[in-house]
């Protein structure tokens, strides 16, 4: 959902499949709102698959588009969630860039926001020290919801009480239902302050050992 008025928004989510029966998931935000920071948007997008075929850490590969947006996106500057998600074992490596950490819900649990350490956006400046991976051993039907900090901050409240608001929404549901009681709730009628994307996954019977 683009936001301020725009019709176009630097805010992207991605699912693909990697070698190994992996697959990869992303939730991007350009800083920014109309056509540059989606330009700039569809190269990263292309940019972080490439990568993701050359290294199966999710940190390397962050590294690599943070490399290729200083050289290339001068001046902009792009928060990443970037997780390699391995139904055999049950992990999701994660790592992520400036990017607000996604909500985990599994079955008879609070959710949570996920334990990852943020490292620096990319292109903000080349990292001095390397990036990091968090694994992340998940239970059968547990949901991870992607999001950016459109979905959560507003002008009027610290961004604290709209991660709280949302960590409240996510449980273990029918992903397509958990969306739209999550966009309904957070953002309703309300024109969007800012872009805003959602990406929620669940964990289904692929995840048993």
């Amino acid at each position: 959902m683009p936001g301020a008025g725009a019709h176009l928004g630097g805010d992207w989510y991605d699912l693909f499949r990697l070698p190994g029966d992996r697959f990869g998931v992303v939730r991007g935000d350009v800083s920014g709102h109309g056509l540059d920071p989606a330009v700039i948007t569809g190269r990263l997008r292309s940019a972080l698959r490439a990568y993701a075929l050359d290294s199966e850490d999710p940190a390397q590969v962050l590294g690599k588009l943070d490399r290729k947006a200083n050289h290339f996106e001068h001046g902009a500057m792009a928060t990443v969630a970037y997780g390699v998600f391995d139904p055999g074992r049950r992990h999701l490596a994660l790592s992520l860039a400036g990017h607000l950490p996604p909500v985990v819900a599994s079955p008879g649990q609070r959710a949570t926001l996920a334990p990852a350490p943020p490292d620096p956006p990319i292109g903000l400046t080349i990292a001095t020290r390397p990036r990091r991976t968090t694994v992340l051993t998940l239970a059968p039907d547990t949901v991870l919801a992607f999001y950016t900090d459109g979905l959560v901050e507003r002008r009027d409240q610290l961004i604290d009480v709209g991660m709280r608001r949302l960590t409240e929404l996510i449980e273990t549901d029918d992903p397509e239902h958990l969306c739209a009681r999550v966009m309904t709730s957070q953002v309703g009628s309300r024109p969007a302050q800012d872009d805003v994307a959602l990406l929620i996954t669940r964990c289904g019977a692929a995840c048993r050992p």
